[in-house]
């Protein structure tokens, strides 16, 4: 079975309104994670190329990665985070786990570990590739 008929079969046991929550509850760490680190690489261009004026992140190659490359770099500990906080509810916690339970490696500790294992390459690898992206003139 290919990743996206995997993808499909998981989609179609979800049914329960709290995976709904999941999305706000990892677009809202996402957020101020990449904004917080965007506007740090921000400052960090303006510190080794003084005398260039932009607002926000600057033109060009170097802007580019500046803003995609945190993107990546904090979507794993983004949905680690929102995972933790949708458990925290306890009704929430009783029904995912119950949709999960019938299917192996599904649960959230299961997710959270693989989440976690993906994060520690690419979280690095993002925040490097971001300050090579301030380097780039």
């Amino acid at each position: 079975m290919s990743y996206s008929d995997e993808a499909r079969s998981r989609a179609k046991r979800r049914k329960s309104p709290w995976n709904i929550l999941l999305i706000p509850a990892v677009m809202l760490p996402l957020f101020a994670l990449w904004w917080s680190t965007s506007a740090a690489l921000s400052k960090l261009y303006r510190v080794i190329h003084a005398g260039q004026e932009f607002r926000g992140l600057p033109d060009g190659v170097g802007g580019i990665i500046m803003a995609v490359a945190p993107f990546f770099a904090w979507l794993g500990p983004s949905m680690i985070i929102g995972n933790l906080m949708v458990a925290a509810i306890p009704s929430a916690r009783r029904v995912l786990d119950a949709e999960a339970a019938p299917f192996p490696r599904t649960d959230r500790t299961s997710a959270n570990r693989d989440l976690l294992r993906t994060s520690l390459l690419l979280t690095p690898a993002g925040l490097l590739l971001g300050i090579v992206g301030a380097l780039i003139k």
